[in-house]
């Protein structure tokens, strides 16, 4: 798990603790994953819709979906558990 699951604790007891309760919440994590990914999908096929480029505002359009694919990018981050050791 990434660093900034512990990075507030000092306490090595507290940490190892901290990291057990979130390891213990993996399938629920998991299932955010799932769901995250369902909603980058539907994210990226609205940008494959040719009606997207009717929009007179397309610019901000495009500038918002990146700004939710950087989003889904950071959460993915965050929950998928089996990256860096903290």
């Amino acid at each position: 798990m990434i660093i900034a699951w512990t990075k507030h604790l000092e306490d090595q007891d507290a940490k190892a603790d901290f990291e057990r309760e979130i390891w213990g919440s993996k399938r629920i994590l998991d299932r955010l994953s799932e769901i995250l990914a369902e909603g980058e999908k539907s994210l990226n096929r609205s940008e494959i819709d040719v009606r997207a480029f009717d929009n007179p505002n397309w610019a901000y359009l495009q500038a918002f979906k990146n700004g939710q694919r950087a989003v889904f990018k950071s959460i993915k981050t965050l929950i998928t558990l089996d990256q860096q050791k903290s």
